[in-house]
């Protein structure tokens, strides 16, 4: 992003968006096969409660829930050949 008030191309954005979440999943193997499962498994454990905790205090209805999963789904078959 070269100005603060012009956003990215969105094919741009989203190849950025990738190789982030590529560089974050090989930290993450790097880590979990230096670590012991028992330090590792507890972190993993704690980040998954909070989620499901954050999850149930979001107080979604099951439509709302739907309407997003059924977006998602949308979203993953459109970029499935990217």
């Amino acid at each position: 992003m070269t100005d603060s008030n012009e956003s990215d191309p969105l094919p741009e954005k989203r190849a950025r968006d990738q190789q982030a979440r590529l560089s974050a999943i090989k930290r993450w193997v790097d880590y979990i096969e230096s670590t012991p499962p028992d330090v590792w498994g507890d972190q993993l454990n704690t980040l998954i409660e909070s989620q499901l905790e954050a999850a149930r205090d979001a107080d979604v209805s099951p439509q709302q829930y739907r309407r997003v999963e059924r977006a998602g789904e949308l979203y993953a078959a459109e970029t499935e050949d990217e």
